[in-house]
């Protein structure tokens, strides 16, 4: 998990921690994490006893040593809601097989409801550009602006503005601000009165906290929507693999092209510049990528950016 804004980061260690029913914590993990989401719901088959309150159980296939604050025994299922793998794998307990009447606590409930039920929000918006022949800075300050004003990271730009570092009035365009009383207040030109009291969404905003805890779990922010009329393009954003090469920020860049055909553009961003991967589904269009290296490399250079590295292949895009 890639958690990079510290006020989320806290947002589920959190809910665990003031969970009304009892919480289980992993003390060791299996060689691979759990993929799971928060408010997802699992089973614990507890395998064995083991010493200082700790049972080795199985959980979604692994085997983890997990501090349990209940008397179970070997045979027993416990039924447990995900919370959090970050800092430490996280459960919160529902009940015991064996006839407890622990409940889950109602913040739990409500997000394991909003996992489950709520809609994706519709985050495909119109063409950042009129035309193709604009200059390529505007289409990334609007990419840039259609990114951080999704609604994904509501919170973190409150948090923002508390400490004086963002406009209100760049707040009200995300969402959530748009379905506020201070803007509606501030639309039909009443007073707002006291600011701290007011709602600053309501329960249109649900589709949202979905997402936020979909993208707290996969650290993979994604984006569809048409760089201008009629081209289409989709762009995901994660922190790169520090095992596979330095660390960064990964980004991939999918297009369908006129002349090229379709496009898959994998850009890592490092201390030193940017390495560029293009797959191209067209045959031949790889060669013509690479005869125009030079544009490219003069391009990033005119934006501030060092090229490290370009390739270019014929084969299959993978979205």
């Amino acid at each position: 998990m890639f958690i990079n804004d510290e006020p989320q980061k806290q947002v589920l260690p959190i809910l665990a921690k003031t969970a009304v029913t009892p919480t289980v914590e992993a003390q060791q993990r299996a060689s691979s994490l759990l993929q799971l989401n928060p408010g997802q719901q699992v089973k614990a088959e507890i395998i064995a006893n083991l010493p200082n309150s700790l049972y080795l159980a199985r959980v979604a296939g692994e085997m983890y040593k997990l501090e349990i604050p209940l008397n179970v025994q070997p045979g027993e299922t416990l039924e447990m809601t995900f919370l959090t793998a970050d800092p430490r794998i996280t459960f919160q307990i529902l009940k015991p097989d064996a006839g407890s009447s622990v409940k889950l606590s109602s913040m739990g409930k409500f997000l394991a409801d909003v996992v489950r039920n709520a809609d994706s929000p519709q985050l495909v918006q119109g063409p950042l550009l009129d035309n193709p022949a604009q200059a390529s800075g505007q289409l990334a300050a609007r990419l840039k602006t259609a990114l951080t004003q999704s609604g994904l990271f509501y919170e973190s730009h409150l948090a923002h503005w508390a400490a004086g570092g963002l406009a209100l009035q760049e707040i009200l365009k995300e969402p959530q601000g748009k379905l506020s009383k201070v803007l509606r207040q501030a639309e039909e030109g009443s007073d707002a009165g006291d600011g701290a009291n007011a709602e600053i969404a309501d329960s249109r905003t649900l589709p949202f906290i979905r997402e936020q805890l979909l993208l707290l779990n996969s650290g993979v922010h994604a984006w569809r929507g048409e760089a201008w009329p009629g081209q289409g393009m989709e762009i995901t954003i994660k922190q790169g693999n520090d095992e596979q090469w330095e660390q960064g920020i990964e980004a991939t860049l999918s297009l369908d092209l006129p002349r090229l055909g379709g496009v898959e553009a994998k850009l890592r961003f490092g201390a030193e510049g940017v390495s560029v991967e293009f797959v191209c589904d067209r045959p031949g269009s790889s060669e013509l990528l690479k005869t125009e290296s030079a544009d490219l490399r003069s391009a990033l250079l005119s934006h501030g950016l060092h090229l490290n590295k370009m390739a270019a292949r014929d084969g299959e895009i993978t979205k």
